[in-house]
């Protein structure tokens, strides 16, 4: 695997300015909630960087490059090919940066849709990318000071965001994201209930 400074110029070199400093933003506060939460830093820090990797594509050659690579696609994919970056994240982080850690790629291949099971450091990552600095919505810096004293209600928060998100813009829901969503929904519940 690349050091993490030969992954930040390789990234550089990949990704439009936008996309490489919003991987900054990411990385840094990724490193923030991963001090928090007493996770490893150095993997948390490379899956924060690494996860827009797959936006080196532009969005309307996703699927085209997904296709080609033979990488698997669902409905949804298919029919909002923007999905596809994180996959091709998964690819790029294994095949040109040289990572190998199935957490790492985990925390790439979740950070837009979010699933069930997901470690705390995919939720970091997860996180992470909808709060870091340029982010703006109603309730963020709620949500902020939230993920940094409960990572699992701050995910059901970002959860409920993002679905109302693609609600409003008549966008497809990843089945990911209602599975990930459900699942701390009925351990909430449970716990509420002292079952």
């Amino acid at each position: 695997m690349l050091d993490i400074t030969e992954m930040k110029k390789l990234l550089k070199a990949s990704l439009p300015h936008k996309r490489f400093k919003h991987s900054l933003a990411v990385y840094d506060t990724a490193l923030e909630l991963a001090a928090v939460y007493g996770l490893d830093k150095e993997k948390v820090g490379v899956g924060a960087l690494l996860h827009d990797c797959g936006r080196e594509i532009p969005t309307r050659d996703l699927l085209m490059h997904t296709i080609a690579l033979g990488l698997p696609i669902d409905d949804v994919e298919r029919n909002q090919p923007i999905l596809l970056h994180a996959k091709l994240g998964v690819y790029y982080a294994r095949e040109k940066y040289g990572v190998t850690d199935q957490e790492i790629l985990d925390a790439i291949r979740f950070h837009t849709t979010g699933a069930a099971g997901m470690s705390k450091m995919a939720m970091v990552v997860y996180l992470a990318d909808l709060l870091e600095p340029t982010r703006d919505f109603a309730g963020i810096e709620d949500m902020r000071r939230l993920a940094k004293v409960d990572l699992e209600q701050a995910m059901i928060k970002a959860y409920a965001q993002t679905i109302r998100y693609l609600l409003e813009y008549d966008l497809l829901v990843h089945p990911h994201c209602i599975e990930g969503y459900n699942e701390l929904a009925a351990k909430f519940k449970r716990l509420k209930l002292n079952l």
